[in-house]
Order: structure tokens, then sequence, then C-alpha cells
């Protein structure tokens, strides 16, 4: 099964003061440990950025057609260099996320369009998810429209919203630790020493 893994690198970053894919994290670039877990399950790797410091990982790159739009632009501008239906979205701050969760993401979404962790509230990770290439005509119509919202491309698509807790093995409190600022990245660096 081909499989594309697709890295939002891109952003302002404004919280962290510099990029933050390239910020260290006990030792290595943020952004390995995405290229890490989906390296595990995905053919291909495209990692959306606009910065040429990326082009150092060995992976294609591609800059948003339309910046300053935020994820959906990263998403759709990646989307349409994919060579596969079958597309696992990750950004490069969520550097908890395992294998595991994105074989689970990826089992799940037979028959969606897209699949994402859902926590409830209309609280999605729409940054850890599956996307089928099926979905560019629909992200562009959108962004046509100017609206940049995620969650409101999801209320119109088969969507799997699915629910992430405890009650799966591979849970952990962390797995969605977001890390956006250098305190964040404090709190990973102490999370990843305490679990070795």
């Amino acid at each position: 099964m081909e499989v594309t893994g697709i890295i939002l690198a891109g952003g302002k970053s404004s919280r962290m003061g510099t990029d933050k894919g390239l910020q260290e994290l006990c030792g290595k670039p943020l952004i390995s440990y995405s290229i890490k877990a989906l390296s595990e399950i995905c053919s291909t790797i495209i990692i959306s950025t606009s910065s040429d410091a990326y082009q150092s990982f060995g992976y294609k790159t591609v800059a948003d057609e339309i910046p300053g739009i935020g994820p959906m632009g990263g998403i759709y501008s990646a989307l349409k260099q994919s060579k596969t239906e079958k597309n696992l979205v990750l950004s490069c701050d969520l550097p908890f996320v395992s294998v595991e969760l994105l074989s689970y993401i990826l089992k799940s979404s037979e028959g969606y369009k897209v699949t994402v962790p859902w926590q409830g509230n209309q609280h999605y990770e729409p940054l850890c998810g599956f996307y089928h290439l099926s979905i560019l005509d629909q992200i562009s119509i959108y962004i046509q429209n100017n609206n940049y919202k995620l969650p409101d491309l999801f209320n119109e698509i088969t969507i799997n919203q699915l629910v992430i807790n405890n009650e799966l093995d591979f849970y952990t409190e962390e797995l969605f630790l977001n890390v956006n600022s250098k305190h964040d990245l404090a709190t990973a660096e102490n999370l990843m020493h305490n679990r070795k």
C-alpha cells in the first residue's frame, strides 16, 4: 500500500520566535521525530515549507501556493504534489505522535476521505490525520471562498472522527503535546528524559 507522508513545517512560529521544526529536542531537530514516525509507514515523504533549510533532510519540499492561509494551504499544496491516494499529514511540532497512532489512523481510514483524532467538543487534531487525495477539489473551493478552517471542511465530507483515549494501548497523555514555545520545548525535553 503506497502512502505519502506530508509534514507541515510551514507557519510563522511566532511563539517560538524562530523556525520551530529546526529547534533541537533531545539533541535532534524537532521535525526529525515526525520524519521517523512517518518513514516507518510511508513510501514517500513531502515537507510542506517555504524555507530552504529543510532541503538538508533529503526529502521533497513544497512551498504553499497561497502563502499565509495556515495549515489548509500547506495540506492543499502538498496534496497536489502527492502521487498516492492515501496521505498521512503530520505537523512538525508533535514529537510524541507514535507509529502505532499513525498506523491506527491509517487502518481506520477505509471508506473515508479524512480520518482525524477527535477529542469531543468540536476538538479535532487535524494536523495528525489521514487525507485522501480526492478532497483536493473541496479544499480548493474553501480556499476560493476564503474559508481556511479545516473543521468547517470536515462538516461537509465523509470523515472518521477517531476517538483516541486511554482505552487504546498506545495512548499516552502527551501524545498530542504541541511544541509551540520554548516552554513547551522544555516540557517535551523533560518528558522524553523521563521515558528513558
